[in-house]
C-alpha cells in the first residue's frame, strides 16, 4: 500500500509542478501583451504598484501588531 500512496504522491507533485510552470507563463505573456500592445499600460503599472504595495506593507503590519500583542517575556 505504501507504494501506491507514494506514486499518487509523485504524480500530484508533478502535476503542481505543471501548473506552476504553465500559469506563470502565460501570466507573464499577458501581462507584457497589457503594458507593450495595449493602451492600458499606466493603469497596469499602477494597479501593479498598488498590489506590490499593499502586500509589502500587509507583511509590515502584520509583523508590527505580532510584535505589539506578543506576551511580555518572563
Amino acid at each position: 500500500m505504501s507504494g501506491v500512496s507514494a506514486t499518487n504522491g509523485m504524480r500530484q507533485n508533478k502535476i503542481i509542478g505543471l501548473i506552476l510552470l504553465v500559469v506563470p507563463s502565460f501570466f507573464l505573456i499577458f501581462f507584457s501583451y497589457l503594458l507593450l500592445f495595449t493602451e492600458w499600460d499606466i493603469l497596469t503599472i499602477k494597479t501593479t504598484l498598488i498590489i506590490i504595495v499593499g502586500i509589502l506593507m500587509s507583511v509590515l503590519i502584520w509583523m508590527g501588531y505580532t510584535m505589539v500583542t506578543a506576551p511580555r517575556e518572563k
